[in-house]
């Protein structure tokens, strides 16, 4: 037996589904960067992605009376695809969130740099040796690029961000 075809509604929910799709994982490629300043920025990307996967999976199939289904099928697809849009989605607002929001936390770090590379335009990677020996790798601009260049050591400015997650917001030389 052959599946129906589906219906019209249910080509145009699944088209606006994958644009949503499209459009965040744009904004993903410009917001991701963002993270690499976050003190432990893999706990707030899953804790956002997951939140978001859970909501829109919940969402739609209590919106549209949709029993959960592990399946592909097409009657059972959009779920999934509603779960992925809304996982991205949250990736992006809360990283935003949490850095435009940020408040300063009067803490700082002092690492010794260990590399400065130039990535595009105006972002730089400068990657440090933290005093507990750990490498981290942080997003910074140009003129702070420029501040560091021929230093040993780094003042890395502490913030507290709006969704609860550290993150680096300055770098200064160290003195």
């Amino acid at each position: 037996m052959s599946e129906a075809a589906p219906r019209a509604d249910e080509k145009v929910l699944t088209a606006l589904l994958l644009g949503t799709i499209i459009l965040a994982a744009i904004a993903l490629m410009r917001e991701g960067p963002q993270y690499d300043n976050v003190i432990e920025g893999w706990r707030l990307f899953n804790t956002a992605f997951f939140s978001g996967a859970l909501i829109g999976f919940l969402f739609w199939t209590q919106t549209f009376h949709i029993v959960p289904t592990l399946s592909l099928k097409p009657a059972h697809r959009q779920p999934w695809i509603a779960a992925f849009a809304l996982a991205l989605v949250f990736t992006v607002a809360g990283s935003w969130l949490n850095r435009s929001f940020a408040t300063p936390s009067g803490r700082s770090i002092v690492a010794t740099i260990d590399s400065l590379r130039e990535v595009k335009d105006d972002r730089w990677q400068l990657w440090v040796k933290h005093p507990d020996g750990t490498f981290q790798r942080y997003q910074i601009k140009k003129d702070a690029a420029a501040a560091l260049q021929n230093r040993t050591t780094v003042k890395m400015e502490v913030s507290r961000g709006a969704m609860g997650f550290d993150l680096i917001t300055r770098f200064d030389p160290e003195k």
